[in-house]
């Protein structure tokens, strides 16, 4: 047997995007895990036995594989969803138990999907760029938008789809949040998100949310800026919720998540960083 490595497709959904011929496909499984799918060409050996898969937080240096999976050129696990990056490579071994080298590597932080409800809903878009134009941050429910509307320096902004020329808010930045009031259900896919190291807060309340692919536990989400917090009021599944950093214990909002947008309330302009 010549040790070919097999060439390796992964498919991230939402977008196909390509590490030479890579590709790979998430799905939300659970509040803790994503389940990733691998789909490879056959490598076409006659002596093959079988394939293992790797993967890892580290390029090159995977901390975990399938064993042998058979002839099969598709594999499913489940990963963390921490908002990691992962790495994942396959190899090819033949009867005599002779390992090829990995295949290409394919490397991606699970992506989100933002639901959204008819009706208001309070979202933030995790993965934005600096000023990016509305209709690019999203674009893929852009036909069920009504209005969009965000509050920033003490001045309301609103984007009208009917009328761009008149709106106000032109533009999305990291870390802002958004009020959304759409004519139907619609699911916006976030493939990945681009860390933000601090997110500037005004005197007074604030529309924000986290630029991060991981969920935040309450108080330490808040913990660089927690002497200066008044109060952070979100806004999901129709109800409203709040963290009172003086009442805890009867405080409904226990963690900020991405895609989520937050009030916060500040006594002085800040810096908040997590």
């Amino acid at each position: 047997m010549e040790h070919n490595n097999p060439v390796v497709r992964f498919l991230l959904k939402g977008f196909i995007q390509v590490f030479s011929i890579l590709f790979i496909v998430f799905f939300v499984t659970s509040a803790a895990a994503r389940e990733v799918t691998l789909t490879w060409e056959a490598n076409s050996e006659p002596d093959l036995s079988h394939y293992i898969v790797y993967w890892g937080n580290s390029s090159g240096n995977y901390t975990k594989n399938s064993g042998n999976i058979g002839l099969a050129n598709e594999y499913t696990t489940d990963i963390p969803d921490d908002g990691r990056k992962y790495y994942f490579a396959v190899t090819a071994v033949d009867e005599a138990g002779l390992e090829s080298d990995f295949s290409n590597e394919v490397s991606s932080v699970p992506g989100m999907f933002i639901s959204t409800k008819s009706n208001w809903n309070l979202i933030s878009i995790p993965n934005v760029a600096e000023n990016t134009p509305i209709e690019d941050a999203l674009g893929p429910i852009m036909d069920d938008v009504v209005t969009i509307w965000t509050y920033v320096d003490g001045v309301w902004k609103y984007y009208n789809p009917d009328n761009p020329n008149t709106s106000t808010l032109l533009e999305v930045k990291p870390g802002q949040g958004l009020w959304l009031n759409m004519s139907d259900n619609a699911e916006l896919y976030i493939p990945e998100a681009v860390p933000v190291d601090a997110v500037n807060l005004s005197h007074g309340w604030n529309l924000v949310g986290l630029n991060s692919a991981a969920i935040l536990n309450m108080p330490q989400a808040i913990s660089s800026i927690l002497d200066n917090v008044i109060s952070i009021w979100t806004y999901q599944d129709s109800k409203w919720k709040v963290y009172d950093p003086d009442n805890p214990e009867f405080s409904d909002l226990t963690t900020l998540k991405p895609g989520y947008g937050y009030w916060i309330k500040v006594r002085s302009a800040c810096t908040w960083r997590y």
